[in-house]
């Protein structure tokens, strides 16, 4: 009969040698677009405020291929969730975050006219990382061409003496990678550095000129053209 391969002692080891990563140790880091960093010059307070965030979603599409049986599951490319990931802030007494946000978002369509800006002003990279019990970052990744695309609304209540106001805010972005992540040499050279096709340098190719002379063609000028018939 067959035994499973769960053993008690070795998964108590495990945890008592390495741990388990706990949902209340991380840091966020939102550096300001380029678009702010004229106004906003400490980024660390913004990040200090971050209640409640998550680290993004990996996804493989595939399509299914059905040559003869069960159908085949074959990846087409990869999907990061860029269409948005939560953030929940704490918000100030004088409302720095909140305007932060505002200011970020006016940035991206101008209030007035309605004009889009440009990415370069208005996209960063937000960093998420994952801490130990001495603070120490032990798995992060960054968040890359992010900005804020919906800014929910913030109750008033005159029963809610004891709550504080929470900003939260849906970020888009592109993709996310790990920090110390490098891209992989699986690709061909010829693929991932494709060889230009080389010029033909060499000299045209020179023509002998005919000339008409006597009733025969000759290489030495003579006589223009042959007699009309």
């Amino acid at each position: 009969m067959a035994t499973s391969n769960f053993n008690l002692e070795q998964f108590k080891s495990l945890v008592f040698n390495n741990g388990l990563a706990r949902t209340n140790r991380f840091e966020v880091v939102i550096p300001p677009p380029p678009g702010l960093l004229s106004k906003y010059s400490k980024p660390g307070d913004i990040s200090l405020l971050l209640e409640q965030s998550s680290f993004p979603l990996l996804n493989i599409a595939t399509k299914g291929y059905k040559i003869f049986g069960p159908t085949y599951q074959r990846p087409i490319t990869s999907e990061y969730g860029g269409e948005g990931i939560a953030m929940t802030f704490h918000v100030d007494s004088t409302m720095v975050v909140k305007r932060f946000f505002e200011d970020w978002m006016h940035l991206i369509v101008n209030p007035f006219d309605f004009t889009v800006g440009y990415q370069e002003d208005y996209i960063t990279s937000i960093f998420v990382s994952q801490l130990d019990e001495q603070n120490n970052v032990t798995h992060e990744i960054e968040i890359l061409e992010a900005f804020p695309r919906n800014m929910n609304i913030m109750e008033i209540n005159n029963a809610s003496s004891n709550q504080t106001h929470r900003l939260a805010i849906l970020f888009a972005y592109r993709y996310w990678k790990d920090v110390v992540q490098k891209q992989p040499e699986i690709l061909p050279k010829s693929i991932t550095t494709p060889q230009l096709p080389s010029l033909d340098v060499r000299p045209p190719p020179q023509y002998k000129q005919w000339y008409w002379s006597e009733g025969s063609l000759s290489t030495q000028p003579g006589s223009s053209l042959p007699p009309a018939a």
